[in-house]
């Protein structure tokens, strides 16, 4: 198991931990709910990172040296791209949006669909 999955799985573990021990000094929902949305955050991207365990070979693998890790295709990775900066402000207008108007939410989600596809387009 390598260091980043003990890691997510230790924060999972303490999110968990800590909302169950919040609900039951306080017995406030929405706290609770919030702490354990954090841990359960944790937990899927642990067990995303235990199901390609055995297909990938992660950096930090202690079973590999440096040496046989070295030059492995990672990701592509488009250095010129403006889709991730305006996928950013659609997620943002798109926050501001359900608190401040709903129609601003609206047009930031249609902005964040259309930015998304083509974001997903241009890697492929």
């Amino acid at each position: 198991m390598t260091v980043t999955t003990r890691l997510f799985i230790s924060s999972m573990s303490f999110g968990l931990v800590v909302a169950a021990i919040y609900w039951a000094t306080t017995k406030e929902l929405v706290g609770t709910v919030l702490l354990g949305l954090f841990g359960g955050g944790f937990a899927f991207v642990s067990a995303y990172l235990i199901s390609i365990r055995g297909k990938t070979r992660l950096d930090g693998d202690e079973e590999r040296t440096p040496a046989e890790l070295a030059g492995e295709r990672i990701g592509v990775f488009s250095l010129e791209s403006p889709w991730p900066v305006l996928l950013a402000i659609c997620t943002a207008a798109l926050l501001i949006g359900v608190v401040l108007h709903p129609m601003l939410a609206v047009l930031a989600a249609i902005g964040f669909a259309v930015t998304l596809w083509q974001l997903v387009r241009e890697s492929v």
